[in-house]
């Protein structure tokens, strides 16, 4: 089995070790990620070992994943969460198995908005998939957040966020 790597599958468990009956791949930025001795010297000996694998997700993929980021309102994802899903994407096109390993409750989000699987480390996983839209709290207008301005346009009011749960890629009110 290919494991695609989030830093949060080396760094939340400890006992985390490479199986060499399986492959691995992560990216630069998760890569990055790891600082303390033993989690940087954990990969460089996978990587020595050639267990794991360091891709650079194609260009269409990062601008993707970055969009639907965007589209759904999460402005707090880090390159290297971004990286992953752009990864993951590439992965899925390309008609490769795989599963990715994180605890990041964004990043499995993501995963299952696009019907990638995914398996958490220590946390467990997400129960519900989740966006965020701007609305007006005077006349209740929504606004897409990734294009919103700051206040309403009919009233002036100031916008505010609001986590709303999706089903199916489809709002549930």
């Amino acid at each position: 089995m290919l494991y695609l790597l989030d830093a949060s599958a080396i760094l939340n468990n400890p006992r985390f070790s490479f199986d060499e009956r399986h492959s691995y791949a992560c990216t630069l930025e998760i890569l990055e990620e790891l600082k303390s001795f033993e989690t940087r010297t954990l990969a460089e000996n996978a990587l020595k070992r050639k267990l794991l694998r360091v891709y650079r997700p194609r260009h269409k993929y990062w601008k993707n994943a970055e969009k639907i980021v965007s589209q759904k309102g999460f402005t707090r994802m880090s390159k290297a969460d971004i990286s992953v899903l752009a990864l993951a994407m590439q992965f899925k096109e390309e008609g490769k198995e795989f599963v990715v390993l994180t605890d990041d409750y964004s990043i499995q989000n993501f995963l299952t908005m696009l019907g990638i699987a995914f398996s958490p480390i220590i946390q467990g996983k997400i129960k519900q998939t989740i966006a965020f839209i701007k609305y007006c709290p005077a006349c209740l207008r929504e606004f897409h957040k990734s294009c919103a301005p700051r206040e309403c346009p009919d009233c002036g009011i100031e916008l505010k966020t609001k986590r709303v749960v999706e089903k199916s890629g489809k709002r549930v009110s």
